[in-house]
């Protein structure tokens, strides 16, 4: 979601059978008309005057959006760039690709909007505010290259971040050893974390096995402490886990990193044991 733009919207004109009792517009999966499965729909309708719907964005849905009856107006938002749509043919829509902020507004009598949708309702998929949406353009995972390998020398040797990730004594010959074998780990994912273009950590999921995996993560770049990022971390490690088709993530904590700790609990995460080590799990 962090790449798409408001250049990324399209309108899409929908077939229409023509016939002198009323015209017919029909769309089915495995067409092609649209680019993605159907898998929900929903329509607005007998919206007051004035009143404006959306204003929220999705993390992972995709939407085509058709004024089936009267006409709105659509204003779209990448955080940098905003476009207004006008919708008043039922045989034209708009493709709303997913990372993208939107509001409905300017509704005529009897307006009714039509909305196809790609997931089913998740509500965990919403950003509802709107910096929190910004926040979200502006973070990345990308390859784990060697960029973030020689950062992590530094990161990793911060007394501060070394203890709070409780980062054993390493070298950068183990470094290189380890760099060398994820290629041949199966039970083993990494990512590397950027803001915008700027490498700031790296996070992953370990001991892939049996339906569950460790999740790990550390923003190495201290003046993104705080920011929220790390939720948008944990979100990114719980989509990785779902497409592994993994049911459930675990983690340890020290603890003493009180900020970890409540980032993890505002997340979902519970908490599993009482010890100077915490076990926290999550359920997918």
């Amino acid at each position: 979601m962090q790449s798409s733009s408001i250049f990324d919207c399209t309108l899409i004109h929908l077939p229409v059978v023509h016939n002198v009792a009323g015209n017919i517009t029909a769309i089915n999966n495995g067409e092609g008309i649209i680019p993605f499965e159907v898998n929900r729909v929903y329509y607005l309708y007998d919206i007051p005057g004035g009143e404006s719907r959306g204003a929220h964005a999705h993390k992972e849905l995709k939407q085509l959006i058709v004024a089936a009856s009267g006409s709105f107006d659509i204003t779209i938002d990448d955080g940098k760039t905003k476009r207004t749509f006008n919708l008043s043919r039922p045989c034209l829509g708009l493709y709303l690709p997913s990372g993208l902020w939107r509001e409905i507004d300017n509704f005529s009598s009897g307006a009714i909007c039509l909305v196809l949708a790609s997931e089913n309702y998740q509500n965990e998929d919403y950003l509802r505010d709107y910096e929190a949406f910004k926040l979200y353009k502006h973070v990345r995972f990308v390859e784990y290259s060697k960029t973030f390998l020689d950062l992590s020398w530094s990161w990793l040797n911060d007394p501060e971040i070394k203890e709070l990730t409780m980062t054993k004594d390493f070298t950068k010959e183990d470094q290189i050893r380890f760099f060398d074998s994820l290629t041949n780990k199966k039970d083993y994912l990494v990512k590397g974390i950027c803001f915008d273009n700027k490498p700031i950590g790296a996070c992953g999921l370990k001991n892939i096995d049996h339906g569950k995996a460790e999740y790990w993560g550390y923003i190495g770049e201290k003046k993104y402490w705080g920011k929220g990022i790390g939720q948008i971390v944990l979100d990114e490690m719980v989509r990785t886990a779902r497409e592994l088709l993994l049911v459930k993530l675990y983690l340890k904590v020290d603890r003493n990193n009180q900020r970890a700790i409540r980032s993890y609990k505002k997340f979902g995460f519970i908490e599993e044991s009482d010890s100077e080590l915490i076990l926290m799990t999550y359920k997918l």
